[in-house]
């Protein structure tokens, strides 16, 4: 079985969960830990697939 594009679909669904709690909150603070999640999950998609090009 194939977990990398299991892997990819979970990573980009939490992206886009805290992409989307970042826009909808009205606290500061919480907008910039959300925001900083979804870019964690972003950067690691980034890396995964610069890793499986070859």
């Amino acid at each position: 079985m194939d977990t990398t594009k299991t892997i990819v679909d979970v990573k980009t669904a939490l992206a886009h969960k805290y992409e989307r709690k970042a826009a909808q909150t009205s606290s500061t603070p919480k907008r910039k830990q959300y925001a900083f999640k979804a870019r964690k999950y972003r950067r690691q998609l980034a890396q995964m697939a610069h890793g499986t090009e070859k």
